[in-house]
């Protein structure tokens, strides 16, 4: 019986972890999202070509950064980085081209 039971609570565990995970419709509003923001900051004449930070959190968890595809060196460097997920506040980023092309979401 305690056997059953520690396969039961591992399992219950493990299927927790599993949906930690982002979901499809969370994945989609962030990108949603990202796109909106680069609309905004486009015409408001934002200069996207170091590859900068737009939305340090765009929406909970989420930033917004603007890379280069294939990846430039200026896309390495940590001043065109957002600093929340470098911080660690939050834990997952949308990339967009400077022409505002999705590069991915994770």
């Amino acid at each position: 019986m305690r056997t059953l039971l520690l396969v039961a609570l591992l399992t219950s565990a493990t299927v927790s972890c599993i949906r930690e995970g982002v979901s499809d419709d969370e994945k989609a509003r962030a990108i949603a999202a990202a796109l909106a923001v680069y609309e905004q900051q486009k015409q408001a004449g934002v200069d996207f070509s170091d590859g900068p930070c737009i939305a340090e959190e765009v929406i909970d968890d989420w930033s917004v950064d603007i890379a280069h595809n294939p990846r430039q060196e200026v896309d390495n460097k940590p001043e065109n980085q957002c600093q929340y997920y470098r911080d660690g506040k939050t834990h997952h980023f949308v990339e967009l081209t400077p022409e505002g092309e999705l590069i991915r979401a994770k």
